[in-house]
């Protein structure tokens, strides 16, 4: 994925901000104009594309977006796209936007919510889309970055009563069940409530503020559940990668490394993080300095754990010049791993911003 408008100043361009797999197709968003193959052909992709999830093939969706697009989910045969724009296809949309996952048509379910700030987080069930980002009101009703949105007469509309109120960006949210709901940013209270990076809601009518034990040192940049576990990707001096208990929100291990932890997936039950850094500490529950000469063990923008914390084996070596910041978003399907984000080689050769790492 090229980034003609990249330079110095502007080193986000041509970053991918999210990755979702969808049956034989993977969805792919960030803030890029272009998408190349190996061959040298180049298209127009204007923040949204989809590629064969099996081989990279650039697919013919080629929706017209005005502004980035953060933030993927799919839910009842559609895909969200939060983000920072206002048109799509010639249509007001500002800010959410939704396509059938069988057509690639733009959906009139998600009509206009005239969002006031950027998406940059959502998860769909098939009852509900819980949004989160940095707005200040949905739908024409105030909400402090978190809203949700249940269908009633075929359409999406703003759920009245969950109105938990964040006074920072939220950057992710998973759903538990459909009382409990996890969500990560930068904020470090919600509604009223001292709640550091994370915090845990109902899912129901009134959103309140849950039990959640432990809370990180700083932001969380993204989250992914599998069973009663929750993994966590933390920035910070020199990032961290952690296990929460879903339930209550007990920290489980910790794993450190030398740059923010900014994205994460997980493969059969082994959890995969990307980061901006080349190292990571020894063994979980080890301090370890972003600088200096505590002991690491070399792991170039990813790596994987297993379930209890242990590091495996499997080292892709991502390359990130000019400063730009490696791997921005992880998911996985089909015994793939796929990564996305501003890194520009994988194991000397070049590769763009998107990678397929297969039968892992």
């Amino acid at each position: 994925m090229p980034a003609p408008d990249w330079s110095p100043g502007n080193k986000e361009a041509g970053r991918v901000d999210d990755l979702l797999r969808a049956g034989r197709r993977l969805y792919v968003a960030g803030n890029f104009t272009v998408l190349a193959n190996h061959a040298g052909k180049v298209v127009r992709r204007t923040y949204l594309a989809s590629v064969r999830a099996s081989t990279g093939r650039i697919g013919g969706f080629a929706p017209r977006i005005n502004g980035r697009v953060y933030a993927l989910a799919k839910a009842r045969g559609l895909l969200f796209v939060g983000g920072a724009f206002s048109s799509v296809n010639g249509h007001a949309r500002h800010n959410l936007a939704a396509f059938s996952l069988r057509t690639g048509r733009l959906s009139r379910k998600v009509r206009d919510l005239h969002i006031r700030g950027a998406v940059e987080a959502l998860a769909a069930t098939r009852r509900a889309v819980y949004v989160g980002g940095s707005f200040s009101s949905i739908g024409g009703r105030r909400r402090a970055r978190l809203a949700k949105l249940s269908v009633s007469g075929g359409r999406y509309r703003v759920v009245r009563g969950w109105k938990p109120r964040a006074n920072a960006m939220v950057r992710a949210i998973v759903v538990v069940s459909s009382r409990r709901i996890v969500a990560g940013g930068d904020f470090t209270s919600v509604s009223g409530r001292r709640q550091r990076y994370i915090v845990a809601l109902g899912g129901g009518r009134r959103g309140r503020v849950k039990r959640w034990t432990d809370h990180p040192k700083a932001e969380i940049l993204d989250l992914a559940i599998s069973g009663r576990s929750i993994y966590a990707a933390e920035a910070g001096s020199g990032g961290t990668a952690l296990r929460y208990h879903a339930g209550g929100g007990g920290l489980q291990w910790f794993y450190k490394t030398d740059g923010n932890v900014q994205a994460v997936t997980v493969i059969g039950r082994s959890p995969v993080f990307g980061m901006h850094g080349d190292n990571v500490a020894p063994r979980k529950n080890r301090k370890m300095s972003e600088f200096g000469h505590s002991r690491r063990i070399e792991r170039h923008k990813l790596f994987m754990l297993t379930r209890k914390g242990k590091l495996r084996r499997w080292n892709p070596d991502l390359t990130s010049t000019e400063g730009v910041l490696g791997v921005w978003a992880l998911c996985s399907g089909g015994g793939n791993v796929y990564a996305g984000g501003d890194f520009t080689a994988v194991h000397g050769v070049s590769q763009e911003r998107l990678a397929i790492f297969r039968h892992v």
